[in-house]
């Protein structure tokens, strides 16, 4: 294992060379003219403290260094940098590089830092998995926009938030477990959820009584539709300690599971934990409204979540349209002739949104038909929409990106690939521009999801889910 320390003038000819490997030999960065000592030092004046310089240093010799640096020197990007990682050639494949990333990070959360960047030039795989494995997404992508070699390359731009950063430091002795949880957080909000629930049964495996361990694998076994190890998990972590995020994690499992009382009584006692939270009178309002209580009840635990927490509009607008009286029938021969006008209408409208969704597909293997997979018309809240995804999911195994294109359709209320698109394209509104009220994180989802490279897609329909469940009803309260 490497030394990591903060650089220092003294590093710079080694940190300098070690650069110029890269701008010689590799496309990790898009630099081709070696830097000089003196170009070098100048660029060291610039960092400072706000954004340190770490190196890695074995037998006294420095085999490797990482940065962050200015993002932008506008103001309002002040707490947003870029990181930058570079291995000796003679060092590379000893794990320097993940123990210089998480240097660096850990140096940038205590500058004060929040927000983490990285552009990595497409190919450069190890570089992908290394910054994946520590929470980064993918933010986008530049096509085409730089030449070396040769060769005219995209850039990946990838992002990470420094918040989680510190949330499962513990003692030494738990280094492992707390590293299990954090890969576990990080994988299910990639929508692994698979590999999150390994991850989060290894850490309870390791340490039964860690109430975040278990906390963590409550959120797996939800979101892998398990709704009985969720509630076992939830339980757990409340003898250890009771937080808001535990009620509502139970609240949620019971809710799934039928125990509307349960489900009830958790979220208000979380709403009572925290009297700002709208998530849990969401949960409490959802819970009344699967109970069979009253339409004036049920609306006004919503119209309160929306009150403490503007982002839950969406789920108010679909439970006002859920819980809204309808007209008594009218008596037999009255009023038919109207009657039979609005059905032909909406016939009709239902025929060209269907034509214009299908159109182009009828030879198009790939081809999603979102109709079958979520019945129904009209929008649906991101909570009905993961609730109808859920039960597509345990009807069959419907394709992934079929099922991606059903649910942009229900968020948004439009299709997300309308008539003359072209799919392999990968061109449609993002769903935050076509539609208010959606959870953050969701251009991302679908960015993955509707992706025109299949190997970049969800592999399959649950890790889908598993995605958008992290976004509706996210791990981390």
């Amino acid at each position: 294992m490497a030394a990591i320390r903060a650089a220092v003038l003294a590093d710079l000819p080694a940190v300098t060379e070690i650069y110029n490997q890269a701008v010689l030999r590799a496309t990790g960065t898009f630099d081709t003219e070696p830097k000089t000592l003196e170009q070098q030092k100048e660029w060291f004046a610039r960092h400072g403290s706000s954004h340190p310089v770490i190196v890695a240093e074995e037998n006294g010799a420095v085999v490797g260094w990482a940065c962050v640096s200015q993002y932008s020197d506008r103001c309002a990007y002040a707490k947003t940098a870029e990181v930058s990682v570079y291995i000796d050639e003679k060092a590379r494949g000893r794990g320097i590089g993940g123990e210089l990333l998480d240097g660096i990070l850990d140096a940038a959360k205590k500058a004060g830092l929040a927000q983490i960047l990285a552009r990595i030039t497409e190919g450069n795989d190890v570089s992908l998995r290394l910054h994946a494995k520590r929470g980064f997404f993918e933010a986008g992508r530049l096509k085409k926009v730089g030449e070396k070699f040769g060769k005219i390359l995209d850039v990946h731009i990838l992002q990470k938030s420094l918040a989680l950063l510190l949330l499962f430091l513990g003692a030494p002795a738990l280094a492992d477990v707390n590293e299990d949880i954090r890969e576990s957080v990080v994988l299910l909000t990639a929508g692994d959820v698979a590999g999150a629930r390994a991850k989060a049964d290894a850490a309870v495996a390791a340490a039964p009584n860690n109430p975040k361990a278990q906390e963590q694998l409550g959120n797996a076994a939800l979101a892998g539709l398990d709704w009985k190890t969720a509630e076992a998990a939830a339980e757990r972590a409340l003898a250890a300690g009771e937080t808001p995020a535990r009620r509502l994690l139970r609240a949620n499992a019971r809710l799934a599971g039928g125990d509307y009382a349960g489900a009830r009584a958790d979220a208000e006692r979380a709403a009572t934990l925290s009297p700002s939270s709208g998530r849990a009178r969401v949960v409490l309002a959802l819970a009344l409204e699967a109970s069979g209580r009253s339409a004036a009840e049920v609306l006004k635990e919503y119209r309160r979540a929306v009150e403490l927490d503007a982002a839950q509009g969406g789920e108010l607008e679909a439970a006002e349209r859920r819980l809204r009286p309808r007209p008594a029938p009218a008596p037999a021969g009255e009023k038919l002739g109207p009657i039979i006008v609005i059905l032909a209408i909406s016939a009709l409208f239902g025929w060209i949104w269907g034509k214009a969704s299908r159109a182009g597909e009828e030879n198009d293997e790939d081809s999603p038909i979102a109709r079958p997979l979520l019945p129904g018309n009209g929008r649906l809240s991101p909570r009905q929409a993961l609730a109808a995804a859920d039960t597509a999911l345990k009807e069959g195994s419907p394709d992934p990106r079929a099922l991606a294109e059903a649910l942009y359709a229900r968020l948004t209320g439009r299709p997300a690939f309308p008539r003359d698109t072209d799919r392999a394209l990968g061109r449609y509104i993002p769903a935050t521009s076509a539609a208010k009220g959606l959870p953050a994180g969701i251009d991302t989802f679908f960015a993955r999801a509707l992706d025109p490279e299949p190997s970049r897609r969800f592999a399959t329909s649950a890790e889908l889910v598993g995605a958008l469940r992290s976004l509706v009803n996210p791990p981390i309260q």
